[in-house]
C-alpha cells in the first residue's frame, strides 16, 4: 500500500511542477511582450523627441527592462 501512495504522490507533484512551469513561461511571455512593445514604442521616436523626455537612443533597452522587470 505504501507503494501505491508514494506513485500516486509523485504523479501529482509532476502535474503541479508541470502546471507551475506552464504559468511561470506564461507570465514571462507576457513580461517580454512588454518589454518588445515599450522598446517599439521608444524607437519609433525621433531623436528631438527622445531628447525632450530626457532619453539617448542607446539607453531604450535599458529603460525598456527597468520598466518591465524593475
Amino acid at each position: 500500500m505504501a507503494f501505491v501512495q508514494t506513485a500516486q504522490s509523485a504523479r501529482i507533484d509532476l502535474i503541479a511542477t508541470l502546471r507551475a512551469s506552464i504559468e511561470d513561461f506564461k507570465a514571462a511571455r507576457v513580461l517580454r511582450q512588454k518589454y518588445n512593445t515599450t522598446v517599439r514604442e521608444l524607437a519609433r521616436m525621433s531623436d528631438r523627441e527622445l531628447n525632450d523626455i530626457g532619453v539617448d537612443r542607446y539607453d531604450i533597452h535599458s529603460i525598456a527592462t527597468q520598466h518591465v522587470y524593475g
